[in-house]
């Protein structure tokens, strides 16, 4: 059974009051109830304020109903599943004195409803205003997330809840309730935390373990088409018009390094003609970076083919286009015979998760190969500086560039190795040829 004691924990003559809660003989929380007292004036046998004046009469009065409302509090919410924590103390402590009054800002999905909504005004770190609409129903999905979660817990949350054992109780709903990958729910984790640092910003309490509280990402195994693998590609002959027309999107992909959701916009009108050279110039949905993309020989070849024109698209809605995509570029490489057998996640459709294993590499395409592909591909060769590539993807670090094509700084040293080494031999052979050259003169 619960049980209420207070404390003093100075002997000044405005001793600070402390209220400690113990819920069972493991589990107790301690925390200052905002009250003071000369310490002459408590009783340390009851543990109470002694009654020798009027201050102190109503003193003790205070105690009893906080102790009262504290006590009703845990009740209801070890009914309801709320989380019994040290913040949870404090602030129906605070509540009681109404040193806080609850607006509705202080729950959290209401919160996480406004943190969307002002999304439209954020300023970002190059002063660009507002975010891209695919970014505004990510951070809606997860607070819609949060919201499926209070339904289950029975329970509107506050702000202040978002503390290490929620950590623990939502990243396993998500795992196994929703079935998500553990990327997906490393993201979503990285976000709510987020918002609940955007609400201390707005003045709303949020947990003291809130810088606990982490995200995590687990490194997928990264699958690309090499040059070989596309040239494959784009030499076989298709019969289905679906899969030509899959295939030269595949190829433009491959080969302007865009995703999927600016790769299908792209039309006519953004090719631009700057100093005798072709580029593609858009605006990255995601990013709303700009980005001016030279047009390959490939991609000429493919527009040549189609008499200027971009291919046309599966379906006027993006969503069902971009699944329509999926499944004709797998069926494509399938025909093209792309079957090295690889490290990869999978969708299950019988568990309905992702899961890891050796496949056979069509199996595992998607319509994301095509930026990947583009990056490590022109990454191993030395003549495209990093500094290129990432102007075309618009990845903000060398870091996230590296981490998105799964290499690792020391690659560099290895690059540079390899161009020493070459430049050793050309060196010999150079000297070696001159040493010929003497020996003929000496002859002559």
């Amino acid at each position: 059974m619960a049980t209420i004691k207070y404390l003093l924990q100075s002997k000044s003559d405005s001793a600070p009051i402390y209220l400690r809660l113990s819920i069972d003989r493991t589990t107790s929380y301690k925390r200052k109830i905002g009250q003071t007292i000369d310490s002459k004036d408590w009783s340390g046998r009851t543990g109470l304020p002694k009654q020798n004046n009027t201050d102190n009469k109503g003193l003790l009065t205070k105690l009893k109903n906080l102790s009262a409302v504290i006590l009703k509090n845990l009740n209801e919410g070890n009914s309801s599943g709320e989380i019994i924590s040290g913040d949870w103390l404090q602030q129906k402590i605070d509540i009681h004195f109404k040193r806080i009054v609850l607006n509705e800002l202080d729950y959290l999905t209401v919160y996480g409803d406004n943190f969307v909504k002002e999304l439209n005004y954020r300023v970002s770190q190059d002063n660009k205003k507002g975010v891209s609409l695919s970014t505004k129903k990510k951070y809606q999905t997860i607070v819609n997330k949060l919201k499926n979660f209070e339904k289950i817990r029975g329970k509107k949350l506050l702000v202040t809840d978002v503390d290490l054992k929620f950590h623990k109780e939502f990243m396993k709903y998500l795992s196994e309730v929703d079935k998500l990958s553990d990327n997906t729910v490393g993201r979503y984790l990285k976000v709510v935390k987020t918002i609940c640092l955007d609400a201390q910003r707005n003045g709303i309490r949020i947990s003291d373990q809130i810088s606990h509280f982490k995200g995590f990402t687990v490194k997928s195994p990264i699958v690309t088409l090499t040059f070989d693998e596309i040239e494959i590609i784009k030499k076989k002959e298709f019969i289905n018009e679906n899969h030509k027309i899959a295939r030269d999107w595949l190829l433009i992909g491959c080969y302007t390094g865009q995703r999927v959701s600016d790769l299908m916009r792209m039309n006519k009108n953004m090719i631009q003609r700057i100093q005798n050279f072709e580029f593609i110039v858009l605006t990255q949905t995601k990013t709303n970076k700009l980005v001016q993309i030279p047009i390959h020989q490939e991609v000429k070849n493919v527009l040549n083919k189609r008499k200027g024109e971009f291919p046309p698209l599966f379906n006027n809605l993006l969503e069902t286009n971009n699944v329509l995509f999926n499944r004709y570029l797998k069926q494509l490489c399938e025909i093209a015979e792309i079957n090295e057998v690889v490290e990869g996640n999978k969708y299950n459709s019988e568990t309905d998760r992702y899961e890891s294993g050796k496949y056979e590499k069509y199996k595992l395409i998607s319509s994301h190969i095509c930026r990947r592909s583009f990056a490590s591909n022109f990454y191993a060769n030395r003549k495209y500086p990093t500094p290129l590539l990432m102007n075309i993807t618009a990845h903000s670090t060398e870091k996230m560039f590296l981490e998105y094509i799964g290499k690792k700084p020391i690659d560099y040293g290895l690059q540079l190795a390899e161009i020493w080494s070459k430049e050793a031999v050309k060196g010999s052979d150079e000297v070696s040829v001159q040493l010929v050259s003497n020996n003929l003169k000496v002859i002559e």
